[in-house]
C-alpha cells in the first residue's frame, strides 16, 4: 500500500470505475464455443480508477470523482482505491444501477476484448462543492466516456468551467466508444482542453484520416491544444518546439495491454504537473505504457516507479532521444 505524499499540485480525475474480471485464454472463442480458463482475476478498473491509481505510483495524490452502485463490488472498489491512497471522498453512490462491470478476454499476445456495462458510471451527478474542491487542485483529468450520458457530461462541463475560473488546466483522454458514437461532440469539446490524449484509431474516427500525422494536424486545426497521439508499440506523436515529433517507444514482452493507455496518460500528467519539458513527459509516458503492457492486469496492478525506471534504464535509444532518456531516468530516481 502506498502512503500519501506531498505532490507538486493535486489533480481531480473524473472517469469510470469498474470491477474488471479478467480471463487469460489460448484464443478468442468462436461463436457457440466454450472458453474455459484456469481462474478468473478480480481487479479494480475503469479509465478513471486506472488513471488515479497510476498517478499514485508517481506519488501524485489525486481526487477521484466517479459513481458506483450499492453492491458488494462497490465496497471492493472503494477499499482498493483508498488503500492505495486515492481520495474517494467524492465518489458518489446510486441505487439506479449496479457498479460498472467488465469481463476482459486476454489472449497470449496480450490483446484484450471487453464485454460488460458502465453501469452506475452513467448516473454520475454534478458536484455541489466543485469550486471548493478545485481551489485545492490545479488540474482536471476528463475522459471521453463522461460525454456519453447527460449526468456525467454535466459534471464534466461543471469541472471544466470551475478549473478555468481557478486558473487551472484540463486534459481529455478520448476513448474508442466516444470517438465512434459522438465524434462531433468530442470535436467541440477538444477546443476547450489544454492537453488531448488520443490514439491513432480514435483520431481516424474523429477526422476520417488514416495517416497519423495528417489526422494529428487535423485535430490541431479543429482547435485542440497540445495533442498527444498514442501509437502503441511505435511510441507517440507530439508537437515540440514547433515540430511534429515521433517519440520512440520501449520494447517489452506484451502480457496484457489492459490499462496501458491509462498508464501512459498518467505518466504524461504527472510530468505536466511537475513542469517537465514536453519531450521528457512523452518519453516518461511511453515508458509507463510499456511497463503496463508488460504487467498482468490494470488498476491496483499499475506499474510501479521501479518497474518504469528499470525499462528506462535498460533500453538505449537513438540520439537525441537517449540524452532525453537519461534526463527522464534521473528525474524518476529523485521521486
Amino acid at each position: 500500500m502506498l502512503r500519501r505524499r506531498a505532490a507538486p499540485g493535486e489533480i481531480l480525475v473524473l472517469g469510470d470505475v469498474n470491477v474488471d474480471i479478467i480471463a487469460r485464454v489460448k484464443s478468442f472463442p468462436k461463436p457457440g464455443e466454450e472458453c474455459l480458463t484456469r481462474c478468473l482475476e478480480l481487479h479494480c478498473g475503469g479509465v478513471g480508477a486506472n488513471c488515479a491509481l497510476a498517478l499514485r505510483q508517481w506519488s501524485i495524490s489525486p481526487y477521484l470523482l466517479a459513481c458506483i452502485g450499492q453492491d458488494d463490488f462497490a465496497a471492493f472498489l472503494l477499499r482498493t482505491l483508498a488503500n492505495y491512497g486515492v481520495d474517494v471522498s467524492n465518489v458518489q453512490r446510486t441505487s439506479a444501477a449496479l457498479t460498472g462491470l467488465l469481463y476482459i478476454n486476454v489472449t497470449p499476445n496480450g490483446q484484450r476484448t471487453f464485454f460488460g456495462s458502465r453501469g452506475a458510471n452513467r448516473f454520475l451527478r454534478r458536484m455541489p462543492n466543485a469550486c471548493r474542491m478545485l481551489s485545492r487542485a490545479i488540474a482536471v483529468s476528463l475522459m471521453g466516456y463522461s460525454f456519453l450520458d447527460p449526468g456525467p457530461e454535466a459534471a464534466a462541463k461543471q469541472l471544466l468551467q470551475a478549473v478555468r475560473a481557478h486558473g487551472g488546466w484540463v486534459s481529455l483522454d478520448i476513448g474508442m466508444e466516444p470517438s465512434e458514437q459522438i465524434p462531433s461532440k468530442i470535436l467541440q469539446i477538444v477546443k476547450q482542453v489544454d492537453l488531448l490524449f488520443v490514439s491513432r484509431d480514435e483520431a481516424t474516427l474523429l477526422t476520417g484520416i488514416r495517416d497519423p500525422r495528417k489526422s494529428f494536424r487535423q485535430l490541431e486545426k479543429a482547435g485542440a491544444g497540445n495533442v498527444v497521439m498514442k501509437l502503441g508499440k511505435r511510441g507517440c506523436l507530439i508537437r515540440h518546439e514547433g515540430k511534429l515529433c515521433q517519440v520512440p517507444s520501449f520494447a517489452v514482452s506484451t502480457v496484457d495491454t489492459t490499462g496501458a493507455g491509462d498508464a501512459f496518460a498518467a505518466g504524461f500528467l504527472q510530468a505536466r504537473l511537475r513542469g517537465w519539458p514536453h519531450d521528457e513527459a512523452a518519453l516518461a509516458a511511453n515508458a509507463a505504457g510499456a511497463a503496463a503492457a508488460a504487467t498482468a492486469g490494470a488498476g491496483e496492478k499499475m506499474p510501479t516507479l521501479r518497474q518504469i525506471a528499470d525499462i528506462v534504464h535498460t533500453q538505449r535509444l537513438k540520439q537525441p532521444w537517449d540524452t532525453i532518456r537519461s534526463r527522464v531516468l534521473r528525474r524518476i530516481r529523485k521521486l
